[in-house]
């Protein structure tokens, strides 16, 4: 029998209800509004949410009257009602300011898990002092980075109002300001919540007894990444395309719940009995994670859509979806500028629109394809709806996602549901746990190996520099398109989609600018990234260690192959995004300096065991002092260390002059000198070794510090421009402000990369132009 290609059919096209539009309306103008209001003050923050409430009242005075209701007085409303709740939660913010000052005893809630960062670990928490309760960022000891969601403890400390360079991040998270605790109290001193009790609990006996599958059963069960960041697994996921899927998201519940219900179903269960059953094991579920709001919006989110699939009253579902941007976006304005709302509501909306249209598609498919189609159009209609915005948010477009969430969607489930099944059994048994533990981590570790393989594979992610508000814009489009269109499944058609999403990735990843002759000076924060490229040959300096701004870099610069990577000297701002750059970027070979192959001390050490796991297909390469290596028509030549005298610190940084030769005659047109965090001790050593009327210009050293220059160095250097690598608003005070007047009473220009973004110096036999990426271009 012949099958009709018209068949089968593309199921009804969901109706999009007004509560839907009205909180889509609600979003976008809590996006649009809040983070303008930070300026506004107290008056005009109560000015604004009583015209807009007056403006709701009347709107909705007309509807009644005419009893009708306009879809643009539904919009009109969202609008409304997100204007009333950011003027107010507008307000509380400014008046919060006023406890800042004086220490006082704080009664702080976590409401996230504490993390460790740079200088000690933060978590988010409401604070309540004199009958006030606020939200504000804690930064704690190190020590204090087991703590977790829900536990409380009293602490003594001054309220201290965000840094000008923090202040539009604080805002938009609703964070009132932080407050800084020296000594963490004493364990007795701590008081948990009976979940965050039950967790510690959960994740001390999945490291127990897990095996080597422990940090990821953590991950998957109890939402706990830290040993999965610490190992690097994580950056794994990301690297993939499965970050979600160790995230408690609307994606990791969604596909989780799926393949409950549909177990459930096997047992030919009622749908009545299907969805209370699905209901207590997303309350289960999420509690095990400690419930925090972003694991209580996902669930709620996850629950009316999914519901809706096994009902097949997606309107109703699309409804309930837009309660819970209103309801959410209420009481917590900020969270509607949150990556787990966009991430949890944009996987909804994608999955009780498209899921059923997708599962058409698969279904005229092999039947063993065809077998898997609910998931697999569940995780492709939730990637289509969230990837653009998780490209921004990862500055990368995982190429291989497609194939990895295929593959990784089922051995996922298996380790998720495995997990679950045998924690909660070994609290309810302890007896059991070693044997339940051990089983879930083998069960975890297929889903392990899988995601190790892929993420092997070099090159395997895009570099994306784009706006998040764009990007979500962009789901909105394809999404609605989508929807509109809403095509019966035919071959032709998948197949010209396919093609279509192939050709423009090969576009997108095509290199720019393959002959410029040019040293790039990258904004990647407090950290050094130059890329030196020229007839088609790369070479970077360095990699700063803001993962997300290398890549955005790269994105911005096209690079997508690098002949060497230079590291200065294991410093974490100078090599800290070394694995990451794999993740967007070919590298062929590392150059270090020759005594840190042989250096003894703990950060050369850990370069080594880092590059050695990168498998550099040229490996790594010791460079002395008068080695030369070639880019194009640069030649970059060893001028320093002579010797490491400083356990490959600062003073040991690898420095390079760099000579630009034009016309290939063996003479250099222009010299720049590129010298990691080196400074003025430094720099007259090897001053010797520089051309003697100076160099044209100068990676200013150790972004600029006081000891990076003084008069006779910028006199005897005497550089047309000068470079400075530094993070806006950095705690340093780089770079320092008479380094830079010095330069410039020498007639140098400076450029700096918290004001200029990427500054790029292009080389010709005749001149040198530069152009930063923040100003107009200038010569």
């Amino acid at each position: 029998m012949r099958v009709s290609s018209r068949e089968p059919l593309a199921p009804p096209r969901p109706h999009l209800p007004p509560v839907l539009l009205a909180g889509l309306a609600f979003w976008a103008a809590g996006v649009l509004v809040h983070p303008f209001l930070r300026n506004v003050g107290a008056e005009g923050c109560v000015a604004l949410g009583a015209s807009a409430m007056a403006a709701g009242v009347t709107v909705g005075a007309v509807c009644v009257r005419r009893r009708v209701v306009p879809l643009t007085a539904v919009a009109a409303l969202g609008v409304a009602a997100a204007l009333v709740a950011c003027a107010s939660a507008a307000w509380s913010l400014t008046a919060a300011a006023s406890m800042a000052g004086g220490e006082r005893l704080w009664e702080c809630t976590l409401t996230t898990d504490a993390r460790q960062s740079d200088f000690g670990a933060t978590a988010t928490v409401r604070a309540a002092s004199d009958g006030r309760v606020i939200a504000v960022r804690l930064n704690l000891p190190a020590e204090a980075g087991d703590l977790m969601q829900g536990e409380r403890l009293t602490v003594r400390a001054a309220l201290r109002a965000p840094s000008a360079a923090a202040a539009e991040s604080f805002w938009n998270s609703g964070l009132a300001g932080s407050l800084t605790v020296r000594d963490l109290p004493a364990p007795e001193e701590r008081r948990g919540a009976l979940l965050a009790g039950l967790r510690h609990h959960a994740i001390g006996l999945i490291e127990r007894y897990g095996g080597e599958g422990a940090p990821l059963v953590q991950a998957l069960v109890c939402g706990w990444r830290g040993p999965m960041e610490e190992s690097g697994a994580y950056e794994q996921f990301k690297r993939v395309g499965l970050a979600h899927l160790v995230a408690v998201s609307g994606a990791h519940l969604s596909i989780v719940t799926l393949f409950v219900t549909s177990g459930l179903r096997l047992v030919r269960l009622g749908r009545r009995a299907i969805a209370v059953v699905t209901a207590l094991f997303l309350v289960g579920y999420v509690g095990f994670t400690g419930m925090p709001v972003s694991a209580l919006r996902a669930a709620s989110m996850v629950a009316t859509g999914l519901l809706a699939l096994l009902t097949d009253r997606r309107s109703s579902a699309l409804a309930a979806l837009g309660l819970c941007l209103i309801a959410f976006g209420a009481a917590d304005v900020s969270a509607l500028l949150s990556p787990s709302f966009v991430l949890s509501a944009g996987s909804t909306l994608g999955i009780v629109v498209l899921a059923p249209l997708f599962t058409s598609w698969a279904a005229r498919a092999r039947p063993a394809v065809a077998a898997a189609s609910a998931p697999l159009a569940l995780t492709a209609a939730s990637t289509l709806a969230t990837q653009p915005y998780a490209a921004a948010l990862f500055a990368q477009v995982p190429l291989l996602s497609p194939v990895a969430n295929m593959v990784g969607a089922p051995l996922f489930t298996v380790a998720c549901v495995t997990g679950f099944a045998a924690v909660l059994a070994a609290c309810l048994v302890p007896a059991v746990a070693p044997l339940s533990l051990g089983a879930a981590g083998a069960a975890a570790a297929p889903l392990a190996w899988a995601v190790r393989g892929l993420a092997a594979v070099p090159g395997t992610c895009l570099p994306v520099d784009g706006d998040a508000a764009a990007m979500v814009l962009l789901s909105v489009v394809m999404v609605a398109g989508l929807w509109a269109w809403w095509p019966s499944p035919s071959g032709r058609s998948l197949a010209a989609a396919a093609g279509a999403l192939a050709t423009a990735a090969l576009l997108a990843a095509a290199p720019w600018r393959a002959g410029a002759d040019e040293i790039v000076m990258l904004d990647v924060g407090q950290g050094d990234a130059f890329l030196v490229r020229s007839q088609g040959a790369a070479l970077l300096v360095d990699t700063g260690n803001r993962d997300a701004l290398l890549k955005e870099a790269c994105a911005r610069q096209g690079v997508r192959f690098l002949d060497r990577v230079a590291v200065t000297h294991p410093d974490d701002d100078h090599c800290g995004s070394l694995e990451a750059l794999g993740d967007v970027a070919a590298v062929e070979g590392l150059l270090v300096a020759d005594d840190l192959l042989e250096c003894p001390c703990e950060g050369c050490g850990d370069l080594r065991d880092r590059a050695e796991s990168e498998r550099y297909p040229a490996g790594v390469r010791g460079l002395k002092v008068g080695d030369a290596v070639t880019c194009g028509r640069f030649t970059l030549t060893v001028v320093w260390p002579a010797s490491f005298a400083d356990e490959g610190g600062n003073g040991d940084s690898l420095s390079f002059l760099c000579s630009y030769d034009g016309d290939g005659d063996g003479a250099a047109e222009w010299t720049a000198l590129l010298c990691g965090d080196a400074e003025a001790e430094q720099l007259r050593a090897m001053a010797p070794s520089l051309p003697a009327d100076g160099i044209d210009v100068l990676k200013v050293g150790h972004h600029g510090s006081k000891k990076s220059l003084d008069e006779s160095l910028v006199a005897r250097l005497a550089p047309r421009i000068a470079l400075v690598s530094v993070g806006a608003g950095n705690r340093y005070g780089h770079p320092a402000p008479e380094v830079c007047d010095l330069l410039a009473e020498g007639g140098c220009a400076v450029l700096c990369t918290d004001e200029a973004g990427d500054v790029t110096v292009a080389f010709s036999m005749e001149k040198i132009e530069v152009s930063t990426e923040h100003a107009a271009p200038s010569s």
